[in-house]
């Protein structure tokens, strides 16, 4: 680059799960750039994944009903550098009258007019994280590795996700949890199946199961619960934010979830993951070759990783994805391996 930044602002405005595989890069900068001001634009809840970051400077909330605020902010910080990850035309409006000399986003979206530094995804590393790493080579940063998801919960997190877990009742020996919820619906495993699936692992791996859940999702995961009918299974306690989920899903060995944001969390969390995938592709979301962070799904059909919100044939992906086939995967993943529990 012609000198070094004074100040950058990274945009990734949503997802959940969008939001945590920008970190990785948000680190890649920091250590390209240690006496740069980083500033990361998102919004709400987002921003509670990022709060606690040390690589970042500033978590920055963006209000939609105010725009031409935010673009104001951004003009008035007068960076030197504005990454766009999300590429989208309310980011990309933002981006392109920041005023800032180095105005960097994809080439391949219709927002690409906004940027005068365009970074294309390559072939070599389809998992979202690592190819965000990838794009800072507009920037002139070539990362010497290729780092995971972070999020850092704080000690109040840590011990309320303690006492929570304690006052909920789950067993002393190992727990699983299960994170059945998904916003879309062809990424929806049935509930049923994840019942049958945590009626299993209390039977055969006498493993407590704590059943994540969100706003809007109690039921469901009163549901799965109760399906399973025992003992072991239970929905998870309140959260009341990002942060203390993902102290609380610390409190588990694994975690098993639809392609969603929970997913994510566990990941960065440090939580060994098994993902049930259908209408997403596993490798934009998963680690690659990691045997702690494992994917199933039904291969055999010819629509699998449509990345369709909708289905004409009734999700059969995931209806007839059973689960005894989750199962045998999830005692193959070494995180059960290690409690003298999985397969042989």
């Amino acid at each position: 680059m012609e000198s070094a930044p004074r100040k950058i602002l990274i945009i990734q405005l949503r997802q959940i799960g969008d939001v945590l595989l920008t970190t990785p890069a948000a680190r890649a900068l920091r250590e390209a750039f240690p006496e740069a001001r980083l500033d990361f634009l998102t919004q709400s809840p987002s921003d509670q994944l990022l709060r606690g970051n040390p690589y970042i400077d500033n978590v920055l909330v963006y209000d939609r009903a105010k725009p031409f605020r935010e673009l104001l902010r951004a003009r008035r910080a007068g960076y030197d550098i504005v990454l766009d990850f999300l590429s989208n035309p309310r980011s990309a409006l933002l981006a392109a009258l920041s005023g800032a000399r180095i105005k960097a986003g994809p080439g391949y979206t219709a927002s690409a007019w906004a940027y005068n530094r365009k970074f294309f995804p390559g072939p070599e590393r389809p998992y979202s994280a690592f190819r965000k790493i990838d794009a800072l080579s507009v920037l002139g940063v070539s990362p010497a590795s290729y780092r995971y998801p972070e999020l850092f919960p704080s000690p109040e997190d840590l011990a309320w996700a303690d006492a929570a877990f304690a006052a909920a009742g789950f067993p002393a020996g190992p727990v699983l949890a299960f994170a059945p919820a998904s916003r879309r619906i062809t990424r929806q495993w049935p509930p049923e199946h994840y019942a049958r699936l945590a009626a299993r692992c209390a039977a055969e791996l006498g493993a407590g199961v704590m059943v994540l859940w969100g706003p809007g999702e109690k039921e469901l995961a009163g549901k799965v619960a109760g399906l399973a009918a025992s003992g072991l299974v239970k929905p998870a306690p309140e959260t009341s934010t990002l942060l203390r989920l993902a102290a609380l899903i610390r409190k588990s060995v694994l975690t098993v979830s639809n392609c969603s944001g929970t997913k994510h969390i566990a990941q960065a969390a440090g939580v060994p993951t098994l993902g049930i995938y259908g209408s997403s592709d596993p490798a934009h979301w998963t680690p690659p070759d990691d045997p702690e962070h494992q994917t199933v799904r039904d291969g055999t059909l010819d629509c699998i990783a449509c990345r369709r919100n909708y289905c004409d044939i009734g999700i059969k992906c995931l209806r007839d994805l059973s689960p005894d086939t989750v199962f045998a995967k999830l005692v193959s993943m070494p995180a059960i391996k290690r409690l003298g529990r999985g397969a042989p």
